[in-house]
């Protein structure tokens, strides 16, 4: 059996960044990835925004990792040449009883201590963004957006770099407590090989709980339990898309699942509308995309960009989210826990991360870098 210090299961952007922030406390560290590569599932399939940190209650995993997140991955991209523009955000109020709901959201903003907020008058917002229609809007300048790929290319290679093993085609597919940590049984083409490491660290995205389950944890009586909620993408013609610099978003909807269907810039100059919000009755990855929807999208884009018309939109791409909570349920937080509580010491659970966990993927980091300090003492 081989052994190592410490096992990160699954190559998303959580884990890629997990794997590069705990280089620094050992040169023994394997990821394992079921995929042929990194980043294939919901790091790869979502908008490429850098959040805010606008709409998460204050004093939550979501709020803090979000701020803390933007802050270090701007700075990310700028000492490692990771293609990023920050575009700003304005959330629109298209009729007047919205108003108050982006108040509000600027109170919740200031509380989670996102800088440069403004609230602008429809003058102003047609100032800004001559082509968007509404009555007011919420202006955020530190949202942005940037490239993942190449961001994810480099938290791999400074993983690399620093010595880590991370195996592609092969996946966990047992965890059993040991005297002096955990044996994991990795499936691989050639068949399986046994781990014995020290410390787990489970970054496995839309199969974490079911990775949790595996080690001995009791996800239904801790609410781990996940739900797939899929969200669809539709493209703007190129001879539209440049009519918006920002990012622009509805006001969303209490308890109505995201953010809303929302425009995007891409930093080549196109746009994609979405992504939409539908919570899958299974857990198949189903990653097509439903043309019928196209009229939907249309009708929700339409009252903040008037110029569109319904031949404007295509089909583009969709992704899943792993939610904690279901439709109209109550918040749900970031779940990152060390599990000696449950009996299984050095084994982190990092569950439900949606958004904005791409935006927070090296706040998270640090926060796991903490909890294996605090192991070690």
């Amino acid at each position: 059996m081989c052994k190592t210090d410490i096992l990160i299961i699954g190559a998303g952007v959580i884990g890629l960044a997990v794997a590069k922030e705990l280089g620094g406390f050992s040169k023994n560290i394997v990821v394992i990835e079921k995929n042929e590569s990194f980043g294939r599932e919901t790091s790869s399939r979502n908008s490429e925004v850098i959040h805010g940190g606008i709409y998460y209650p204050p004093g939550s995993l979501k709020a803090q990792m979000c701020v803390r997140g933007r802050e270090l991955l701007y700075r990310f991209c700028i000492e490692n040449n990771v293609p990023h523009r920050k575009t700003g955000k304005l959330i629109v109020a298209t009729e007047e009883e919205e108003i108050s709901s982006i108040e509000a959201l600027f109170n919740n903003a200031y509380n989670n201590e996102v800088p440069g907020l403004q609230i602008v008058s429809r003058e102003d917002m047609r100032r800004m963004e001559p082509a968007i229609d509404g009555r007011a809007a919420l202006y955020s300048p530190e949202t942005g957006i940037f490239d993942s790929h190449i961001f994810m290319q480099r938290l791999f290679s400074k993983a690399k770099d620093g010595g880590t093993a991370i195996l592609f085609d092969s996946e966990v597919t047992g965890i059993k407590k040991s005297s002096d940590g955990y044996e994991a049984t990795i499936k691989e083409k050639s068949g399986n090989t046994g781990l014995s490491v020290k410390i787990v660290v489970n970054c496995a995205g839309l199969d974490s709980d079911t990775v949790a389950a595996m080690a001995g944890v009791d996800i239904k009586k801790e609410r781990y339990e996940l739900r797939y909620c899929k969200g669809q993408y539709f493209r703007v013609s190129r001879k539209k898309s440049g009519r918006v610099k920002r990012l622009i978003y509805p006001v969303p909807k209490p308890k109505a699942g995201g953010l809303g269907i929302h425009a995007t810039p891409d930093l080549d100059g196109g746009m994609r509308l979405g992504p939409d919000h539908e919570f899958l009755k299974d857990r198949t990855k189903d990653y097509s995309v439903d043309e019928s929807r196209k009229k939907d999208f249309f009708m929700s884009a339409k009252k903040l960009m008037p110029f569109l018309e319904e031949e404007d939109l295509h089909a583009d791409t969709s992704g899943i989210r792993p939610k904690l909570d279901g439709h109209g349920s109550d918040f749900r937080d970031f779940i990152i826990k060390e599990e000696s509580a449950n009996g299984l010491p050095g084994f982190i659970d990092l569950i439900g991360i949606e958004s904005p966990g791409l935006t927070a993927s090296l706040a998270i980091a640090e926060d796991v870098g903490r909890l294996i300090r605090n192991l070690q003492r």
